[in-house]
């Protein structure tokens, strides 16, 4: 694999963890913190409990009141603006009249419950009374219904429901009561306006008819009639009439101008070049007489070429040819003048039709006058005529509603005594008790999640680091110090021996690492196992036959006088760097084949100069040769800087975080600062890890993490199938 690969824990998820928990976070988070979710919804369903068994139980009735669609109305013009008892102001007037502290009183002083003495005993007076059953009330209109709830509550049911029937009796005798007087009301008012409109209707009949006298007319509406159908007729004639003449006229001016084109004298020759327009004149007698003209001339043609001009026949026929050109000329004058006089007589009779119709006009325009004092007396009458004829009507009908007044509000249910507490409601108080316990306690278990700053799984250490956890170390019980850091030495079959084995393997096949010498493991903070993870990867290294060294560098805590006993921590790292002595002198067999141990050596007080120091290069520079790995515990990043200076003389860095106590916002503040130096970060181990916690048993085995002993026995085939997967894993990674 040629590919760069961010390689994850085998107890982690093979996907990327994403910015917020996941479903199996949030349970492991539930049980984490399950017994104060638990103590947190037992303290509020305890007090939810206790509160509901004190409370007092009220019984609630109710009364329904039916509003009628029935409205009385006086006057016809009114049906137009009644307001729809259907309309939301209408419901809220009523519900408003009886919510009122004037209509309580009334309901209590006519009922007799002010007088009652279990009828709030602890409370004088009518008003104060009143207002605390005003507390109790409730009015309630039900949607897409005429129906009003009257509804009370009280510790006693039977006065509760005595107060509601003796609310809604009572509103109903207000409103009928209202309701006629206000029909008498009506009526005396009706008779009042009946004789003031009939007197004005009189009045408005005589001023009428005066007008009729004086315009001398018995109808005006019918004259009217009669000028606008001579206006029709004469402007029909009119029309025709100019028609007829424009036709005319343009006859004549076009004869005239032909005539007098062709004519310039009464010479005989100009006189001949009339018959050229007689076939255009449209005359029979002329088309006649010229049809003789012209055959009486081509006999004269004729003759006069058989004949002398002396001839008698020649002579006679001549004399007849100018009889029939006289004949011509008087036909011609009389056609002519015909198309004149037609023309004339046309154009005077539309001179005459224009003035009449200027006349009818004139007089239409007279009518029309006299029709508007006219129409607006009688609109006046039919107007007043209308009004009284309805002030008649209403009259009598506000006399009978008088009598037998209609019911627009009426009881239509009556209150009945309560079998059961409305509330409490102890099944549905105790039902949303326990939901809003429930809920308290996932609020308190998130709570204490939100301000735990520890790490405690996986997900967390990836998405706020941005870094791969390698391994899950568990946490060691019942071992001295120096056994915990000899663990994977002494017990190589166990689970701390395999997690380091697996933490050794993954670094093996990572690209960027494997064939870094120069493995340096540190942490955000002292105690959380970063000596531990160092001396066991460097046991990790030496059972794989690969020559290891383990170098103390943290000058400021040394450690590994706790792990090792005989000479450890004599010399070491200080003393090397001080000049003091070689670095192969200072180093101490581990009494473990392939592993040799430099201590930090006695305590310093400059540690950052000497482990920066230029002897200290040189001096790694021929351990990468004499080594094939070299593990460095480095002090913590944050509070020294010790490990900054040492961070790039590494290959690869190893953050060791511990479960529970590492504080997630300086690790991220220590991970920033190893980003920054440029060396490469390998991953983080999680070191102390309790497999016993019920949340982290479930958590790491559901993702499939430790299952050693599982694995132990379940035999040689378990055996291949688990490193198979975990290949494959590494493939897909």
């Amino acid at each position: 694999m040629n590919t760069k690969i961010n390689y994850l824990a085998p107890s982690v998820s093979e996907e990327k963890a994403s910015g917020f928990p996941n479903c199996r976070e949030l349970v492991t988070i539930v049980i984490e913190r399950f017994w104060f979710g638990l103590a947190a919804a037992v303290v509020v369903f305890l007090v939810i409990f206790l509160r509901l068994s004190q409370a007092v139980p009220h019984y609630r009735s109710t009364a329904l009141l039916m509003i009628e669609p029935i409205q009385p109305r006086l006057l016809n013009y009114q049906d137009v603006v009644v307001s729809n008892i259907r309309d939301i102001e209408y419901f809220n007037s009523i519900i408003k009249t009886l919510h009122s502290q004037q209509m309580m009183e009334t309901v209590l002083s006519q009922s007799g419950l002010a007088e009652r003495h279990d009828f709030f005993p602890g409370i004088t007076g009518l008003s104060g009374k009143a207002a605390a059953a005003l507390a109790l009330l409730t009015i309630n209109g039900i949607e897409k219904t005429r129906l009003v709830q009257v509804c009370f509550e009280h510790p006693d049911p039977q006065i509760a429901s005595d107060l509601a029937n003796a609310m809604a009796r009572s509103y109903v005798q207000q409103e009928l009561n209202s309701r006629m007087a206000a029909s008498m009301l009506a009526v005396e008012w009706l008779r009042e306006r009946s004789v003031e409109y009939r007197a004005k209707l009189e009045q408005g009949l005589l001023a009428l008819q005066q007008y009729r006298e004086n315009a001398q007319s018995v109808s005006l509406e019918d004259d009217q009639n009669i000028v606008i159908t001579k206006l029709k007729s004469l402007n029909a004639s009119l029309t025709s009439a100019q028609t007829d003449r424009i036709d005319a006229q343009s006859d004549w001016e076009s004869i005239q101008s032909r005539v007098e084109t062709l004519v310039a004298s009464d010479a005989p020759a100009d006189r001949e070049k009339l018959q050229m327009l007689a076939p255009e004149l449209d005359n029979p007698v002329l088309s006649e007489t010229l049809f003789r003209l012209r055959a009486q001339q081509q006999r004269v043609v004729g003759l006069r070429e058989r004949y002398k001009s002396a001839h008698p026949d020649l002579k006679d026929a001549q004399r007849q040819e100018l009889q029939v050109l006289q004949e011509f000329n008087q036909v011609f004058d009389a056609a002519i003048y015909a198309i004149r006089n037609r023309y004339e007589k046309l154009l005077a009779r539309e001179e005459n039709l224009a003035k009449a119709l200027k006349a009818q006009e004139q007089e239409s325009f007279r009518l029309a006058r006299q029709l508007v004092e006219y129409n607006d007396l009688k609109r006046n009458i039919d107007a007043d005529r209308e009004i009284y004829e309805a002030v008649m009507a209403r009259m009598k009908e506000a006399s009978l509603s008088g009598s037998l007044p209609s019911e627009v509000i009426r009881l239509a249910e009556e209150a009945r005594p309560a079998g059961a507490p409305f509330r409490p409601n102890r099944s549905r108080v105790l039902l949303r008790g326990g939901m809003f316990a429930v809920a308290s306690g996932f609020g308190v278990i998130f709570l204490l999640y939100s301000i735990d700053h520890r790490f405690r799984r996986n997900e967390e250490i990836e998405r706020l680091l941005g870094m791969p956890l390698l391994t899950v170390l568990p946490m060691i019980r019942g071992r001295s110090i120096r056994d915990r850091g000899m663990l994977a030495h002494d017990e190589p079959a166990g689970e701390v021996a395999e997690a380091f084995r697996t933490l050794r393997a993954i670094m093996e096949i990572n690209p960027s690492v494997e064939n870094a010498k120069v493995v340096l493991v540190t942490s955000a903070h002292p105690a959380e196992g970063k000596s531990l993870v160092s001396l066991n990867l460097a046991l990790s290294y030496a059972q794989d036959n690969r020559r290891s060294l383990l170098i103390g560098a943290d000058l400021r805590r040394p450690a590994f006088s706790q792990f090792f006993t005989g000479t450890m921590g004599q010399q070491g790292v200080s003393d090397v760097l001080s000049g003091e002595v070689d670095w192969k002198a200072a180093l101490q067999p581990a009494s473990i084949p392939n592993l040799d141990v430099l201590s930090s050596g006695s305590s310093r007080d400059r540690s950052a100069e000497l482990l920066g120091s230029r002897r200290f290069q040189d001096m790694l520079a021929e351990m990468r040769g004499e080594y094939d790995r070299i593990v460095i515990d480095a002090p913590p990043v944050l509070g020294i800087s010790d490990t900054l200076v040492l961070l790039k003389q590494a290959d690869g860095v190893l953050f060791v975080v511990r479960c529970g106590v590492t504080n997630s916002i300086g690790a991220v503040q220590a991970m920033k600062r190893i980003k920054a130096s440029g060396t490469h970060c390998v991953g983080v181990v999680m070191n102390g890890v309790d497999m016993r916690s019920l949340a982290n048993a479930y958590h790491y085995r559901q993702y499939g993490g430790y299952a050693y002993q599982q694995y132990i026995k379940g035999g040689g085939d378990t055996a291949k199938n688990g490193l198979k997967n975990g290949l494959n894993l590494i493939d897909k990674r």
